[in-house]
């Protein structure tokens, strides 16, 4: 079996202007100076830091999550630190936004992140974090001659976990525009993992502690106030193991907690400017007459997920980005992006017509349109040719609740959560999106969420994985990459909600 390189790039999304000043008249506005860096963070203190954030206020303000959602994008967007120390997930200090006279660097911090299947190798033998990056399937074919198998971004999953999938600049499905994404996470969940189950075997055992353990009490284990703590030695005083319990950033003892980063990636028309993009040689794969076979593609990035357990946010705080040009069609400039999917059914196949320029079922609150404003204020004091002033925030998502009227509660990405499915998600499962059944729990309560967390919370609560859908073993390893309309993924994701243990055994 040959061994495959790869890690995720991640997508961090501009914004239209908003300024943070209420403006008298148009003559005013036009001779108002630009924000300084200290006017803006008068209400958005972003920090351009290599610093990860570890948590936020319980207390925290739609301002203050926009504030960390930032600041995350900034220090995982920093310079790695990996071609000069062969080390993953570290940026390299001595470089500044400022003195960079590129858009953006050769290579990302959250880029050289673990892939999905160095989480979950085939081999089922995880390696150290730092070693070079692999990629292992089941079922495993070899490279056309030529392509580089060591690029850092695999573009191994094809739809929106099983929903529908999405095309660019496309009026039809044309499959060589279609949408394509990757999952990373952070060296703290790695060595989590690693260090507690690090075999298939032993993370099922984990996800059934959790779930019987959930089940019976709305808790991790008996007695548990927090999905911070962990049990190391049994569940409910029954000795069966520990649960999966990922560590939670903690700004008292200076760690980082769980990260997973999933981007969304499509190749560019001819008449788009990719200049507004962040592009990257990926890994895609294809069907040949010889089987699938890995090719090399240059991609656009165009959507992030940046997901973090934290101390006070222990189902995670989730902070997503877009391209800017991702909905947006303005004839004459070059800069048109024509988006749309195909729904799938219960098969995977496709049903239903080609729906273009589909719609953003909830709008981006005004509030993060003025942290966008905010950060591209100050990246560009920077650095005026950053290719960050082309990404914006679409929203965060922090607090458990289930009142449907609070702060990004139906949280979705354009790109990542495009159908009306994922974008007004408050059910219990994907095959029940919207039936206002539990799907997540906290503080010994469960209760009804919408958008990110809640769909995650559907594998806290039916698959026992601590909110990670990376951490399920339906179906893991997984048998081969998605390629062009296959549905293999979306059967990962049926059989995940649908057959929890019996598929396992």
């Amino acid at each position: 079996m040959k061994k495959y390189v790869f890690i995720v790039a991640i997508l961090f999304a501009g914004t239209v202007s908003v300024l943070l000043i209420r403006r008298k008249s148009a003559a005013a506005e036009e001779s108002k100076p630009a924000p300084t860096e200290k006017d803006v963070n008068q209400t958005f203190p972003i920090t351009i830091s290599s610093d990860v954030p570890h948590d936020v206020s319980g207390q925290a303000t739609p301002q203050n999550l926009c504030t960390f959602a930032w600041d995350e994008f900034f220090a995982l967007n920093w310079k790695s630190d990996y071609e000069q120390s062969g080390t993953r997930g570290t940026p390299d200090t001595k470089w500044r936004y400022e003195t960079d006279k590129n858009p953006y660097p050769p290579l990302f911090v959250w880029e050289t992140y673990k892939h999905r299947t160095e989480l979950r190798p085939a081999t089922n033998v995880m390696s150290k974090f730092d070693t070079v990056p692999y990629y292992t399937y089941y079922n495993w074919t070899q490279p056309l001659k030529g392509t580089d198998t060591t690029v850092f971004n695999n573009l191994d999953e094809n739809n929106e976990i099983g929903s529908c999938i999405v095309f660019g600049q496309s009026i039809t499905n044309d499959k060589q525009y279609q949408v394509l994404y990757q999952a990373k996470v952070n060296r703290d969940e790695y060595n989590y993992i690693r260090t507690n189950f690090s075999t298939k075997e032993k993370l099922y055992q984990g996800n059934i502690n959790n779930k019987d353990s959930i089940h019976a009490d709305s808790a991790y284990f008996k007695g548990s106030t927090s999905t911070c703590e962990s049990d190391t030695t049994s569940v409910n005083g029954k000795g069966k193991g520990r649960v999966i319990c990922l560590p939670c950033g903690n700004n008292q003892r200076a760690t980082e907690g769980a990260i997973e980063v999933k981007t969304a990636w499509r190749r560019l028309k001819p008449n788009e400017d990719s200049t507004r993009y962040v592009m990257r040689t990926v890994l895609t794969y294809a069907q040949t007459s010889n089987g699938l076979r890995a090719v090399n593609e240059r991609y656009a990035l165009i959507g992030i997920h940046i997901i973090h357990k934290t101390q006070t946010f222990p189902n995670f705080v989730f902070a997503t980005f877009e391209q800017v040009d991702v909905q947006n069609s303005l004839a004459g400039t070059g800069h048109i992006t024509d988006m749309g999917y195909i729904n799938l059914d219960s098969n995977g196949n496709q049903t239903g017509p080609f729906i273009k320029n589909y719609p953003r079922y909830h709008p981006i609150p005004q509030v993060v349109k003025n942290s966008t404003t905010a950060a591209h204020g100050l990246i560009l004091q920077r650095n005026p040719k950053s290719i960050w002033q082309y990404y914006r925030l679409v929203g965060v998502q922090a607090a458990t609740t289930s009142d449907s009227t609070s702060f990004s509660y139906f949280l979705a990405n354009y790109v990542i959560e495009s159908d009306d499915i994922l974008a007004k998600f408050r059910g219990s499962s994907i095959g029940h999106p919207m039936d206002n059944k539990v799907n997540v729990i906290y503080g010994g309560k469960g209760y009804v969420m919408g958008g990110c967390q809640g769909c995650h919370g559907a594998s806290q609560v039916r698959l026992g994985t601590d909110c990670s859908f990376l951490l399920d073993t339906v179906d893991k390893p997984v048998l081969h990459p998605d390629t062009g309309f296959t549905n293999s993924k979306l059967q990962r994701y049926l059989n995940a909600f649908r057959h929890i243990r019996e598929e396992q055994k």
